[in-house]
């Protein structure tokens, strides 16, 4: 099997799973099915090796491939995740008295 990511996609996702790889938010989700640390240790070990990562402007070059990428998806689809993102807040705790 070949998956075949853009630059910009490679880019984007190794930064991410940079970031929340070692998590305790992420790696309990994945630990829900430990199986899946195979493909995650694959693929992040495949970006890793990537020349981009090591780049000096890896930083811009971030900060551009995600709006390029952002651009693509669409303005309505980024503002939907956003706001998905605002109503998955932690439950609110009601304290009842008698």
């Amino acid at each position: 099997m070949t998956i075949t990511l853009s630059r910009d996609q490679a880019l984007v996702l190794s930064h991410w799973l940079d970031t929340v790889m070692g998590t305790r938010s992420f790696d309990s989700i994945v630990d829900e099915d430990p199986a899946v640390w195979s493909a995650l240790h694959r693929i992040s070990g495949t970006l890793g090796k990537e020349p981009f990562i090591f780049a000096r402007d890896y930083g811009q070059g971030l900060d551009e491939a995600r709006g390029r990428l952002c651009s693509e998806l669409g303005e309505e689809f980024v503002a939907s995740r956003t706001a998905s993102k605002d109503n998955d807040q932690a439950p609110t705790k009601i304290w009842l008295s008698d």
